[in-house]
C-alpha cells in the first residue's frame, strides 16, 4: 500500500510537468503558425512608390544636401507592421517653407488617390504639419509630414557662410502601415484608427 502511495506521489508531479511542457509547446507552435510576416506582397502600392524627393527638389537651394530613408518591417499575430520614413537635410529660404508643406500635402493626396487608397482623415496645417490616415486593400496606414525646422548644427560641412536669407532645415516624413491577412482584421483596424481620430 505504501508503495502505491509513493509511486502516486512521484507520478502525479511528473505527469503535471509533462502536461505543462506539452501545452506550452502546443501554444508556442500555434502562435508561430499564426504569425503574419512582412513581405513584398504585404507592402501597399503607395508605400512602395512614395518618395517626396522630386517635390522637395523644387523648393531647395542648389547647394549640397542629403537625405535618409529607412523602413523597418516586423512580424505580428494579427498584422504585418512596417514603419519608417524620410529625413531631408537641405538649404531653403524661409519664404519657401509654407509652399513646400502645401506641395508635400498635395503630393501625398494625389499619390494616395492614384494608389486606390481611401483617405480616412487628413489633419493639420502648413505651419504645424499634416497627418494622413488611409486604407488601401488589406493595409491601414498613416503618414505624417512634420513641420520644417532649422537644423543646428548644419549637417553639411561647408567652407562658406550661407547668405542671410538661406537656412539649413530638416524636412521629416514618417510612415506606418499594417497589412492584415483577412477582411475581419482589416475592418477592426479601420475601426480602431477611426476611434483614435475622434
Amino acid at each position: 500500500m505504501k508503495l502505491v502511495r509513493v509511486s502516486n506521489l512521484l507520478f502525479t508531479p511528473l505527469l503535471l510537468v509533462c502536461a505543462y511542457v506539452v501545452v506550452g509547446v502546443g501554444i508556442d507552435s500555434w502562435r508561430h503558425l499564426h504569425l503574419v510576416y512582412a513581405s513584398p506582397e504585404t507592402e501597399s502600392a503607395f508605400l512602395k512608390s512614395y518618395n517626396p524627393e522630386q517635390v522637395i527638389d523644387r523648393f531647395i537651394e542648389n547647394l549640397p544636401h542629403s537625405y535618409a530613408h529607412d523602413m523597418s518591417t516586423g512580424t505580428g499575430r494579427e498584422f504585418a507592421p512596417r514603419q519608417g520614413g524620410f529625413q531631408f537635410y537641405v538649404v531653403m529660404r524661409r519664404e519657401e517653407w509654407i509652399p513646400l508643406m502645401d506641395a508635400l500635402k498635395d503630393d501625398v493626396q494625389q499619390r494616395l488617390t492614384n494608389s486606390g487608397a481611401e483617405v480616412l482623415s487628413v489633419s493639420g496645417d502648413s505651419g504645424a504639419g499634416f497627418h494622413f490616415d488611409y486604407k488601401i486593400s488589406k493595409s491601414v496606414g498613416s503618414l505624417t509630414i512634420s513641420p520644417i525646422v532649422n537644423t543646428w548644427p548644419p549637417v553639411a560641412d561647408r567652407k562658406f557662410r550661407l547668405p542671410e536669407a538661406m537656412e539649413d532645415v530638416t524636412v521629416k516624413i514618417q510612415q506606418t502601415e499594417k497589412w492584415f491577412p483577412n477582411e475581419a482584421g482589416e475592418i477592426s483596424a479601420v475601426r480602431q484608427v477611426t476611434r483614435h481620430l475622434k
